[in-house]
């Protein structure tokens, strides 16, 4: 519910997350629901990787060089292979909503952004229309130190995840999947996947093209 941090009492908040947590552990997801949700997501990432290139590459994969150029690609000055990821990415999230609609109706979020206390342990859920605003009013502090994955499978809660997924598109061809390293910011000198682990209590999972889930 929109504003429920503001009224809920800090510590009756903590023990119903508690509770949540506790029979979200029971529904967590068994060996064949997860093979068949990352099995969908690799399928995702192999489409969207091959739809970029076919369109703007005749199908063939860019060579470091070609990744490592900058232009204005999509109207913006950057490289190629910042570009070719954002259009992997939205490719990707938008077959996954698809597939993850059929597969767990209910039960996925595609990058729902989170905010985590330290302090509490509390993990704060902003919906997307409270994101826009801020963005529109200029207020970036507020997002400042967020964290938004790809892919979040939960039971009906996105606050209590059971899964956790990022795509990953390197611009040339690799079985290793890359995890941001943060330079500046709140989480400065620690590694993506590690902050994700500690604000969401799941281990996330790379989602690669024909390599598929890798750590």
């Amino acid at each position: 519910m929109a504003g429920e941090e503001t009224v809920i009492p800090q510590a009756a908040q903590r023990m119903a997350e508690i509770g949540a947590s506790a029979a979200a552990a029971g529904r967590a997801l068994d060996a064949w629901q997860r093979t068949r949700i990352e099995q969908a997501l690799t399928e995702c990432a192999n489409q969207a990787r091959e739809k970029v290139l076919l369109e703007h590459m005749d199908g063939r994969s860019p060579t470091p060089a070609e990744c490592l150029e900058e232009g204005k690609f999509g109207g913006k000055v950057r490289t190629r292979a910042k570009y070719f990821g954002e259009e992997m990415h939205k490719a990707a999230l938008e077959c996954a909503g698809l597939k993850l609609s059929a597969l767990s109706p209910g039960g996925f979020s595609l990058e729902p952004r989170y905010r985590y206390n330290k302090q509490t342990g509390q993990r704060e859920l902003i919906t997307p229309e409270k994101e826009e605003a801020l963005l529109e009013e200029g207020c970036y502090s507020e997002l400042r130190g967020t964290i938004k994955p790809d892919v979040v499978i939960h039971s009906g809660n996105p606050r209590l995840p059971l899964a956790v997924y990022d795509f990953k598109f390197p611009c040339v061809n690799s079985s290793r999947a890359s995890w941001c390293f943060y330079t500046k910011g709140p989480h400065q000198g620690r590694w993506q996947n590690a902050v994700y682990l500690e604000a969401l209590g799941v281990e996330p999972e790379a989602i690669l093209p024909w390599v598929g889930v890798t750590p």
